[in-house]
């Protein structure tokens, strides 16, 4: 009918030692036969020779179709392979063993995006689940439990319920694969195959032949030969019998040449089943099923752009705009290199790498690997260089071997603690996987993915980094996988995960590979790169480390968040309900940010102390390593509510259950505040512990609000005010406060208590840890002792004509010290062996000097001196007296 829209796609089928392809009519589920074209290969030649044959008969067959649109290509492959991502995992069966992990995907993008028009559009399908969707497709069998096999070159299988492919579940071979499920102590495809076949065939007459069908012309004619289809029939039948029955199979469909010769082996195999044996189909045309089911694929997968990341939050430009640099608090801070340079875009990294024959693309978990090797490859296509591109994902172990590794690290089923995963990411990778992908050696091959590093190539390593914000905001749409899982968790359970045992992991392996990086590329951009090379990198994490700097803040909203943040920082999303949290200064959370002439390349702050904990941490190297001591953020609950009632652990809790180094020991700076701002903190003097308990058990049961007050301190809260939370200590901010926290690095070990009878922005009730608390609670902070203890006082320890260095006291707990400069000029501080942590909390702008290079620091802005600068000088740029609250490593605890 004129007016009637046609849909079109390309079938592929990849058989051992053939390709064929052709256009499907999708309207009437009918082959072209014109298009039909069908090419023959040596499945054990290089990789670059096989994908050569593949994409000369795909050409050839699309030239047969010219300027039709096509919904997609479908392509039916043997496996193992990871058909989601279009990676062959064939190993070990002199079947295409050298395209093991390759990634066929972009590959084929890369040949034919003339045509087609998204590397998702190139879908995968096992060549037996193919053959039995196209099957049921073609011949309306989509109705109760039906199991394809194809007997060839190996045996294949496919599982289906109710017209969908299945791959796991009840009575289903992991992967719905069958040729490696165990058989007579070997492997089912031992003996069930056409290699099978030639084999018995050779040894029992001392002959060779070419294939099954040169063998079941003698056998009515010799019975030695008619045996032994018997004997395969036997085989086959027993090895499926309980295959079929534990899937509940009401139909069998076979396909595969060796089907052909059924009635050889039709009474041996089915006096395996007695009365129990399914009905039987065979396929006309094993190849036309196979295509149809590609095809099919392409339907049943569907095709959407769906969101890549899930925040309210900008993404950082990837160029700054110096006509439009901030007048306040700049949300994007960045440290100028003085050499080397960051250069943007594919185009130009292609043109740098375009010269090797090598290329390792390692990174961090959350990179968008299909957006990066599209972008990567399109551009090296543009200088006409010819890549394959290898997914080290292959060489992962299997996902039950991980969850084995990492299951103990979970925390059971705590919603929100684990214990920190002490092992490498070397233990997430089969080591004969690794060895197994191997380059092409006619162009140039690229191994990419999360572990790249630790292949045997002699390469070219490039690093993609990915900011920890941009990271959550992909796990929060649903972008992200685990170290080596198959699905994605939900958000909470999946940042549960990271935090335990990936970040870790992935934090451990960064700072093993730093030194061997050619390339840093930047990847929380979705469709550009900014990158450096190791000269540029070094020197900048060089400089870095021994001058003033700022970390690229973030901030996230929450349940009781407030509206300072929005209405004193510029450029941030005004839309969103409140911000809870400015993540200031929290090393684990935090990147750096360099640029060149205004373009922006950001790494995590790991890397510094990889580079250098000495220069950066001084004296407090030897004790904390390459974990920063020291963290600064923003808690915002003006016109907000409280915090939760909590408290944090001991040292040896929080070693012991968390494995964690040292605690969580804090302080609350009261950087503004409104005139009924207040702080729960410390009980009071006749407090009873088993009563305190009680109420909080009380209130969790049922569900009632509990009178914190009469069992919790409170005190009014003014500005500038220190309250001391050292670990065990009963304490949360109240509402109309904006509290800089200051505290030792660890930063999610919060054991709430009780939370004002509130659900969390999800609608879901926020998880509370009494039992916890109450094993970590000091009852001796109670009465007078609170104000005399853990309210700070305020020492003058040095004063100039126009300015004072004023010591805040600390908990003897404390681990960091706190002082604040207040001047209406100038102060020049020496560093003494430690790092410094500042931010300015009364004043408009000051300069901060550290030798020939100096930054501006805004109100609330949050900067570093590194050890290694050794003195800086503060210049007030106002015409009113400026304070400035610096933190640092307590002496003796450098010792």
């Amino acid at each position: 009918m004129s007016g009637t829209k046609r849909e079109f796609a390309l079938g592929i089928d990849i058989g051992g030692s053939h390709i064929t392809a052709a256009i499907v009519n999708v309207d009437d589920r009918r082959i072209i036969p014109e298009t039909r074209t069908t090419a023959y290969l040596d499945p054990k030649q290089e990789a670059s020779i096989i994908l050569s044959i593949w994409t000369a008969c795909i050409r050839n067959c699309l030239d047969k179709f010219e300027d039709v649109p096509l919904i997609g290509m479908g392509i039916s492959i043997p496996g193992p392979a990871d058909y989601e991502k279009g990676i062959s995992e064939l190993m070990g069966n002199d079947k295409y063993e050298k395209l093991f992990g390759l990634d066929l995907r972009h590959y084929l993008y890369m040949h034919f995006n003339d045509r087609i028009d998204h590397p998702k559009k190139i879908t995968f399908i096992n060549d037996a689940d193919s053959f039995l969707l196209g099957e049921s497709w073609l011949r309306n069998l989509e109705q109760g439990n039906i199991v394809a096999i194809t007997l060839g070159t190996g045996i294949g299988s496919g599982f289906m319920r109710n017209g969908a492919i299945v791959n796991s579940g009840p009575g289903v071979p992991e992967r719905g694969e069958v040729f490696n499920m165990p058989f007579k102590n070997r492997w089912s495809e031992d003996y069930i195959s056409t290699r099978w076949f030639l084999k018995e065939y050779r040894e029992r007459f001392g002959i060779e032949v070419k294939n099954v069908k040169e063998i079941a012309d003698q056998a009515l004619e010799l019975p030695e030969v008619l045996a032994l289809f018997n004997e395969f029939g036997m085989n086959l039948g027993t090895f499926l019998e309980p295959v079929l029955s534990e899937f509940g199979a009401d139909a069998l469909v076979f396909g595969g040449n060796v089907s052909k010769a059924f009635p050889l082996f039709r009474e041996a195999f089915a006096s395996c089943f007695g009365q129990k044996i399914p009905r039987i189909h065979f396929s006309e045309d094993t190849e036309d099923a196979a295509i149809a089911g590609a095809v099919k694929n392409i339907l049943s997968s569907g095709f959407n752009e769906e969101a890549k990341r899930l925040s309210d939050q900008f993404l950082m430009p990837i160029h700054e705009l110096r006509e439009t640099m901030p007048s306040s608090y700049d949300i994007y801070p960045s440290f100028e290199l003085s050499q080397g340079s960051i250069e943007k875009g594919y185009l130009k990294l292609a043109e740098a790498l375009s010269s090797h024959s090598q290329i390792c693309i390692d990174g961090y978990l959350g990179i968008d690997w299909d957006v990066f090797i599209q972008g990567l490859t399109l551009a090296l296509k543009a200088f006409n260089v010819p890549c394959l591109c290898f997914n080290v994902s292959s060489a992962y172990k299997k996902e039950q071997e991980i969850e084995e590794m990492v299951t103990p690290y979970l925390g059971g089923e705590d919603p929100l603690f684990g214990s920190l995963h002490p092992g490498n990411l070397l233990d997430f990778l089969d080591l004969n996987k690794l060895k197994n992908i191997r380059a092409s050696g006619n162009c140039l091959s690229i191994l990419y993915g999360t572990g790249a590093a630790l292949s045997h190539w002699k390469s070219q390593l490039i690093y993609v980094d990915l900011p920890k914000n941009e990271l959550q905001y992909r796990s929060r749409a649903g972008r992200v996988l685990n170290l080596g899982a198959a699905y994605q968790l939900p958000p909470k359970e999946q940042y549960k995960r990271m935090f335990f045992v990936d970040w870790p992991v992935l934090n451990r392996h960064k700072e093993q590979i730093l030194g061997k990086i050619d390339y840093m590329v930047d990847g929380q951009y979705q469709d550009d790169i900014s990158w450096c090379k190791s000269s540029a990198l070094k020197h900048g994490l060089s400089e870095i480390t021994s001058n003033a700097f700022r970390v690229r803040p973030w901030f996230e909203t929450g349940v009781w968040g407030g509206d300072w943040i929005k209405k004193h920082i510029q450029g941030l999303n005004s839309e969103v309900l409140n911000y809870a949290w400015s993540f200031e200064f929290i090393v684990p959370e935090n990147g750096v940010v360099f640029s060149y002439m205004g373009t922006r390349l950001e790494i995590s702050f790991d890397f510094l102390m990889y580079f250098s904990k000495e220069a950066v941490l001084g004296d407090a190297a030897p004790v904390f390593g390459t974990e920063f001591p020291i963290r600064f953020d923003f808690l915002d609950t003006f016109n907000g509510g409280n915090l939760s009632l909590q408290c944090h652990p001991d040292p040896e809790f929080i070693k012991k259950e968390f494995s964690e180094a040292f605690t969580q020991d804090e302080t609350y700076y009261m950087l503004d505040v409104a005139p009924d701002a207040k702080v729960y903190l410390g009980f009071h003097e006749n407090i009873n512990e088993q009563a305190f308990h009680e109420a909080l058990l009380e209130s969790n049961r049922e569900g009632k609000p509990m009178d914190v007050e009469q069992f919790v301190q409170v005190h009014p809260a003014k500005k500038h005010d220190l309250f001391l939370i050292p670990h065990g200590t009963v304490h949360c901010s109240g509402k109309n406060g904006l509290v800089l926290e200051i505290s030792s690095t660890p930063y999610i070990y919060t054991f709430k208590m009780y939370d004002w009878m509130r659900k969390g922005l999800d609608g879901q009730p926020r998880p509370l840890n009494i039992s916890r608390a109450m094993q970590n609670l000091d009852f001796d902070c109670k009465g007078d002792r609170v104000k005399k203890d853990y309210i700070s006082k305020q020492i003058l320890i040095e004063q100039g004509e126009t300015s004072k260095i004023i010591r805040l006291t600390t908990h003897p707990k404390h681990s960091y010290e706190i002082f604040r400069f207040e001047f209406m000029d100038r102060l020049e501080v020496k560093n003494k062996g430690q790092a410094h942590v500042l931010s300015l909390v009364e004043g408009h702008k000051i300069k901060v000097i550290t030798g020939d290079r100096s930054i501006l620091i805004h109100y609330a802005e949050t900067f570093v001196i590194p050890a290694a600068a050794q003195k800086y000088e503060l210049i007030n740029l106002g015409d009113e007296e400026v304070k400035v609250i610096q933190a640092s490593i307590k002496p003796e605890y450098t010792l």
